[in-house]
């Protein structure tokens, strides 16, 4: 429990509180006189003879109990504890949220078939404060119950937030204070389709409600299965003081009752309502200025994320041309429903290629290529299975204790240089690699787990879970192409679709299950949008990922302009841009060199593979500043939340990182609310040459911010 409180699993720590708990048992057991909490067996006390002197029964039920916890923990005491495989997944404090959510979840599934709900309410607080105590307890309770996950046990997990008053109570305590919070039911006029609840909030003075023409389109999450949106109140109330705008939530049908289609259906029907109606179906469009058409921008976390970019494809496929919203905010979105535990070449390489644009005089450079590339190199660790050498398990047995590890690659005796086949053979492989690889991705692609099996002991998100949601969300009625369905798994949508997206924003943690389908959709999306600012529609013989994204990008405002990843910059000099595109090659192509200092030797490129990548990077910047001008790329940004995983904005009662998030989510809101789609068309402020827009806040780097009194990244 020691551990969990300090929010770092250590068997030092737990060796500690061994000690400590024997030293305390040897200054009670000298007192003559009971303590407070054991007087009521010294009245019952009974003599008995031990070493020719009598002993109190208190003193030796306070010995046997003791006896019996040190020789549990024996194995921490001796240092022959087993690894932690927790111990750099999560952030101390996330880990600590992780440890308060697990005895909830063992708590309330433990009561939840008590009768009547009030004994049950009670009953499922008090079993929380055991599994606090007994924290193995909780945890183990947890699996057997999610290895065998029904719908009520999902139910009543996300739902408990609302279920229970006294959670209730504090998410209320955590919520802001809005001037307009109802309840309004949109009939939809789509047949087959039934009437949507929306929770509807405002801060602004109620007044102006009527008069307000910004909306934020929310598509609240739950794993297709639960939560509504009161399940998301807190952070959502957040969200509408922060941009002054009229926030609509979703509570569109979940599944198994209402399987895949028809939550995508009722939500499209539902944007289609309002924006024909001008916003009248849940209360606005009244007053001076209501012919002013509104200003939509989608939002949509986790399950929701999906449902968010479904409805853009409905928007984009629709017949009647409805007007597109001015943007989407996707917070670690689910775009991949096919669960797969290997990655395509193309996807590592996208992935190993992200970090070799980050600037290395930058901190988040060096914690970029940690998390992007030092866990896609499974050979490089002294378990295939870890995420990190900073601290893989093993550190903290003292018994294993050893200078350096020998990770896998220092075991290899044999490895073949050249691939099978004949020469010719070979040099066509070479030559399909070299034309379909990116010009700024490593040489050599290593075989790579996608996150969702990475992060396989992640405490939020099992894979037990997400296969238990998705067969309730697809039902009986359909058997899916998951490979062709992007209805289903946006990650697969074809590039005609993707190019026309607004600007899009992705927030994530970086030990989400589900960062790879974050990154990867926001590659896919940014390569549409590059491919069709070509002229000639083309890709120019390279396809375009994060990684080679251009040294350039604008912004409406300087001090988010980091975060862009896929715009292009529009130079007012074709000529000048062609040498400020050779300068860049040539700084970009010393930056890669020395970038491969940092790499795991077994992802380090040759002398000649690195002369090939040069060549291409000045080819591709010869090629792109001439498109520049009439790229019409829409921003992109991710950004990434080090030591956090998924449903970080759940926590928002107990995780002082996610109200800092919650304040940054408002300000990108605000942002695309106030310029949409000119986000990206203002050349007065540029990204410096090399940058790449993905950025990676570490808690470290949080806590010497606020030490510091610099500003916080997440504010």
């Amino acid at each position: 429990m020691l551990d969990h409180i300090l929010g770092k699993p250590s068997a030092s720590v737990r060796r500690a509180q061994v000690l400590l708990t024997v030293a305390v048992t040897v200054l009670l057991v000298r007192r003559k006189r009971a303590p407070w909490g054991l007087r009521w067996i010294a009245r019952w006390t009974a003599r008995s003879l031990a070493h020719g002197r009598q002993v109190s029964l208190w003193k030796a039920a306070l010995g046997w109990s003791t006896a019996l916890y040190v020789v549990r923990h024996m194995d921490d005491l001796l240092g022959l504890n087993a690894p932690e495989p927790l111990r750099e997944y999560y952030s101390r404090s996330f880990y600590r949220a992780t440890w308060i959510f697990t005895a909830l979840d063992a708590g309330f599934w433990t009561a939840m078939s008590v009768r009547p709900k009030v004994l049950r309410d009670i009953l499922s607080l008090v079993f929380t404060l055991y599994y606090l105590v007994y924290t193995d307890r909780g945890v183990e309770k947890v699996r057997k119950v999610r290895a065998l996950v029904t719908i009520d046990h999902l139910r009543v997990s996300w739902n408990k937030g609302v279920d229970n008053p006294a959670l209730r109570l504090v998410r209320w305590m955590h919520s802001r204070a809005l001037t307009v919070h109802r309840r309004v039911t949109v009939a939809l006029d789509s047949p087959g389709l039934a009437p949507v609840e929306c929770h509807v909030m405002y801060a602004g003075a109620e007044a102006d409600f009527a008069r307000c023409r910004r909306v934020v389109l929310n598509f609240p999450g739950g794993g297709f299965v639960s939560m509504g949106p009161a399940c998301h109140s807190d952070y959502l109330s957040a969200w509408a003081e922060r941009t002054q705008a009229v926030v609509v939530s979703v509570d569109y049908a979940k599944a198994p009752e209402y399987p895949y289609p028809y939550a995508i259906d009722q939500c499209y029907a539902l944007y289609r309502r309002l924006v024909l109606s001008g916003g009248k179906c849940v209360g606005l469009g009244g007053g001076a200025g209501a012919e002013q058409p509104l200003r939509i921008v989608m939002a949509g976390d986790s399950a929701g994320g999906n449902i968010t970019a479904s409805v853009m494809f409905r928007i984009l496929e629709a017949p009647d041309r409805l007007p597109h919203p001015q943007g989407i905010v996707f917070i670690y979105g689910n775009f991949n429903v096919d669960i797969r535990a290997w990655m395509t070449a193309d996807e590592t390489r996208t992935l190993l290629g992200a970090p070799a644009s980050v600037p290395l005089d930058s901190k988040a450079s060096h914690e970029s290529l940690a998390s992007l590339v030092g866990m896609r190199d499974h050979m490089h660790h002294e378990s295939p299975l870890a995420v990190t050498n900073a601290d893989d398990g093993y550190h903290n047995i003292a018994a294993n204790a050893r200078a350096r590890p020998v990770y896998l690659d220092d075991r290899v005796r044999v490895a073949r240089r050249r691939p099978l086949g004949s020469r010719k053979m070979q040099a066509q492989l070479q030559d399909q690699i070299t034309a379909a690889a990116p010009s700024s991705a490593v040489g050599y692609v290593p075989l790579a787990m996608t996150s969702t099996f990475t992060y396989f002991n992640d405490r939020i998100l099992s894979p037990e879970m997400m296969r238990a949601m998705i067969i309730m969300y697809i039902g009986p009625n359909t058997r899916p192409d998951f490979r062709s369905d992007y209805y289903l798994s946006p990650l697969v949508a074809p590039d005609r679709l993707l190019e026309l997206f607004p600007p899009v924003y992705f927030m994530c943690g970086e030990k989400d299950p589900m960062v790879d389908e974050t990154v990867l959709f926001a590659a896919r999306i940014r390569s549409a949008k590059q491919k069709r600012g070509a002229p000639d529609g083309s890709s120019h013989g390279a396809q375009p990922t994060i990684a080679n994204a251009s040294a350039t990008a604008t912004s409406c405002s300087s001090s988010s302009a980091r975060f862009y990843i896929g715009s292009t910059d529009v130079s007012e000099d074709e000529d000048a841009g062609g040498s400020q595109s050779q300068s860049q090659s040539q700084s970009q192509s010393q930056s890669q060199s020395q970038n491969q200092q940092y790499l795991p030797r077994s992802l380090r490129m040759s002398g000649l593979q690195q002369q090939q990548q040069q060549q291409q990077q000045r080819r591709k910047q010869q090629q792109e500043h001439r498109y520049n001008r009439a790229s019409h790329s829409s921003a992109i940004r991710v950004k990434l939340v080090a030591g956090m995983s998924h449903g970080f904005m759940q926590m928002y009662a107990l995780l002082p990182e996610s109200k800092r998030v919650a304040n940054l989510l408002g300000d990108w809101l605000d942002e695309l609310l106030l310029h949409g789609h000119c986000v990206a068309e203002n050349p007065a402020n540029t990204l410096p040459a090399g940058h790449y827009g993905l950025e990676e806040v570490s808690a470290a780097d949080m806590v010497h911010r606020r030490g510091h009194g610099l500003a916080d990244p997440l504010s």
